[in-house]
């Protein structure tokens, strides 16, 4: 084939795919970065520091894993796991674990499904626009003092653990 063809045949096809947009195999959303992930935990073990708590403090994204967790020095083992459930658990479900505690008190199996925690303590992470990015789960306090300590966390973001309103 010549030169000349060869020209001929890429200019023919650069005029033939100019009038084509590329398609995105993927929608793009906003994530959990360790940045802020790290600030959650930060603010969680600030706050709990200041109430004389000794906490496990858990942060997983949307996904489901693990983005930070801090034993505080003097916290229960036993609430090690407690915490990652109730991240786990807000990071699967864009709501407060506090509402699976109240719903286990008249129906005790909802307990025994995945990703539930049927404990006060975790709650859900959005973005300013009300994305579901993840969770962050707190234990080794009281219930609602822990619920009290992630959103604390949270608060030391730019994020938020109340889902905004939609927007009309």
């Amino acid at each position: 084939m010549s030169r000349k063809t060869i020209n001929l045949m890429l200019g023919l096809a650069s005029v033939a795919c100019a009038g084509f947009t590329p398609v995105t195999a993927q929608e793009m959303r906003p994530i959990l970065t360790t940045t802020s992930a790290k600030a959650i935990v930060a603010g969680c073990e600030a706050y709990a520091a200041d109430k004389g708590w000794r906490l496990n403090i858990a942060v997983f994204d949307q996904g489901k894993n693990l983005m930070a967790f801090l034993r505080m020095d003097g916290a229960q083992l036993g609430s090690v796991d407690i915490a990652q459930w109730k991240a786990n658990a807000a990071a699967a479900f864009p709501r407060p674990t506090k509402g699976a505690a109240e719903s286990a008190r008249t129906f005790p199996a909802i307990g025994h499904a995945p990703n539930i925690a049927v404990f006060e303590g975790g709650e859900a992470i959005f973005t300013s626009d009300g994305v579901h990015i993840g969770g962050v789960g707190v234990s080794g306090a009281r219930g609602f003092e822990d619920a009290e300590c992630a959103r604390a966390g949270i608060d030391q973001t730019e994020l938020t653990y109340a889902k905004p309103p939609a927007a009309n």
